[in-house]
């Protein structure tokens, strides 16, 4: 990996807080499109072809944070296909996490004709002026996994990083008895430095979501990575002993964790005594052969895969009917694909992405585990406040997150 790469995954993992450094993968990227002399890549429907589309349809401009690891590439395929099964066609452009790439890359879009934009902004503030200027000329904004500081947005769509963590407690609550543990005793929780806005509200989430709990929590700073994450745990353990309970804020410092118990010969597994459990937030091929072998006992992951899907929804209900159909500021958000969209008797707003399948039979929005929810305020616009789910012993192997359809999707491996 040369510096400009590694500084570039770098400089995500402090946006999302949920990607391994060691993946770069553009599968389904064709690189040479040039947009204000950047090269960037592009994305279609035609690799791997999706559904069959329904009516002609769309055309859809995605700018993703990045296009370099399988969370955003599977996010994208997923978008990929259910714009293939409207109809739809969508144009996928990568910033490489720059905001001035992406300023390029949106003016290339609306210059291409696109009906609307879905995007992650690459600096909530820095991405406003271009988010306003394309607004301006009569183009809805959508955003996913991230959102800017503008009422011109008409809805965002991403979780609520605070909830993920508390969500986190409730479900090892619910868990601990049913492997014979109870919640007390020592807790490390491993997460990155104060400055990452993302991991200390998962960590405070956490940590409020276990007031009231006998637990002693003791923070510790394990950065980023695999490695760091790892010597955190190891400093941990031999300056305060064997906890009753590791938590960790990103996928990295999980598989750290782990790391660290097998080089301490401490690494045994769920269901024996002497088992330490681990739980953490974020799914990864990594992750799931660990849930399997009893060493990760539980972690909450982002419903990335809905995060397109949702956005293509919410821009077509823009065209047709106006930025008035979407849900309201407030409203409890359900999803229900036996009802109609919309507003409900009872005052909820349903939502849903229909069941499809895609290829190798993969059927990536079969479980709409990220509601139900409610729409929220964020700077100035709509919020789809998404949930997060729990990826536990009893359903790893089966639950349609982004980690159980790289596989497939990529390698044609089930």
């Amino acid at each position: 990996m040369n510096e400009e790469d590694a500084s570039l995954l770098s400089k995500k993992l402090t946006r999302r807080e949920a990607l391994s450094t060691a993946v770069k993968v553009a599968i389904g990227a064709v690189a040479g499109i040039a947009a204000g002399g950047v090269v960037t890549y592009a994305v279609t429907s035609g690799i791997l072809a999706p559904a069959k589309p329904t009516k002609k349809g769309y055309f859809w401009g995605d700018s993703p944070y990045v296009m370099t690891d399988e969370w955003y590439i599977a996010l994208n395929r997923a978008a990929v296909y259910y714009a293939g099964y409207l109809g739809d066609t969508i144009l996928t452009l990568d910033p490489r996490a720059s905001q001035e790439s992406q300023n390029k890359d949106l003016r290339y879009m609306v210059a291409q004709g696109v009906d609307g934009i879905m995007m992650c902004p690459c600096l909530e503030d820095g991405a406003v002026p271009v988010i306003e200027e394309v607004v301006d000329k009569g183009i809805p904004v959508v955003t996913y996994d991230g959102s800017a500081n503008t009422p011109k947005i008409s809805i965002s769509i991403l979780v609520d990083n605070y909830l993920i963590g508390k969500q986190l407690a409730e479900e090892w609550i619910k868990l601990a008895p049913k492997l014979g543990l109870k919640v007390e005793g020592t807790v490390f929780l491993l997460r990155d430095v104060a400055e990452n806005a993302v991991q200390m509200a998962r960590a405070k989430g956490f940590i409020e979501g276990l007031k009231g709990y006998p637990v002693d929590i003791l923070e510790f700073c394990g950065y980023h990575s695999v490695e760091t994450g790892k010597k955190a745990t190891l400093e941990a353990i031999t300056a305060h002993g064997k906890p009753d309970l590791i938590m960790s804020t990103d996928l990295n410092k999980t598989q750290g964790a782990v790391e660290a118990l097998k080089s301490m010969k401490l690494n045994i597994p769920r269901g024996k005594e002497g088992h330490i459990p681990v739980i953490g937030i974020d799914s990864s091929p990594t992750i799931m052969p660990m849930i399997g072998d009893g060493f990760v006992d539980l972690v909450m992951d982002q419903p990335n895969l809905f995060y397109g899907a949702l956005a293509i929804k919410c821009l077509r209900m823009i065209k047709e009917k106006g930025e008035g159909a979407l849900p309201e500021i407030g409203q409890k958000i359900i999803s229900d694909p036996n009802k109609p969209i919309g507003p409900q008797p009872d005052g909820s707003y349903n939502l849903f992405v229909e069941d499809i399948e895609t290829p190798m039979g993969v059927r990536p929005f079969r479980e709409a585990y990220w509601a139900p929810t409610v729409c929220e305020e964020m700077g100035g616009h709509r919020w789809i406040k998404m949930r997060a789910v729990a990826v536990t012993p009893d359903n790893y192997k089966t639950i349609p997150v982004w980690s159980n359809v790289v596989k497939p999707w990529f390698y044609g491996k089930r």
